[in-house]
């Protein structure tokens, strides 16, 4: 069987686009950091001029949510005293970690990266807010952001890697 040149490099894109995050998690966040820190992995996700990055945005008036400057909000879902806020930026995962981590408004009780997905834990405004940015694109990312009640049972989303 014969392959289209382009529908190959197409399959060689998700196939990045699959397989390096899914490499990134295995390594559970405690691998020692690349040399570039990580971006020369991230410098291997396609282009975000080629990532679709603008859905309409939302109104997300929800206490205790602190995004960082520039986050397009796309959808709002509260279910309970839980919030759902779902968001995209032009920031790496990576970025994102770093922003939270120079907050002074905000309290970060945890803070994991495995370079394509940064979860971020933070007490906001007698709130918890539980942050996951996902990388898009080398310097993009979906953000997923649940906010509640600032309590141990929260029912906010645990960490991925259980550590």
């Amino acid at each position: 069987m014969s392959w289209h040149p382009a529908a190959m490099r197409l399959r060689v894109l998700v196939a990045t686009v699959v397989v390096l995050p899914l490499l990134a998690a295995c390594g559970g966040g405690s691998a020692a950091p690349s040399p570039g820190g990580g971006r020369d992995l991230l410098a291997n996700l396609p282009s975000c001029d080629r990532v679709p990055m603008d859905d309409p945005e939302v109104e997300a008036e929800v206490p205790g949510l602190a995004l960082p400057e520039g986050s397009r909000v796309t959808a709002v879902v509260q279910q309970g005293v839980l919030t759902t806020v779902e968001a995209t930026l032009r920031m790496s995962p990576l970025d994102v970690r770093a922003h939270y981590e120079q907050r002074t408004d905000i309290d970060v009780l945890r803070v994991e990266d495995e370079i394509f997905e940064t979860e971020v834990l933070a007490r906001t405004e007698a709130r918890r807010m539980y942050l996951r940015a996902s990388a898009l694109c080398a310097d993009g990312s979906s953000l997923t952001v649940v906010v509640g009640p600032d309590s141990e049972d929260a029912g906010l989303p645990e960490f991925r890697s259980g550590g």
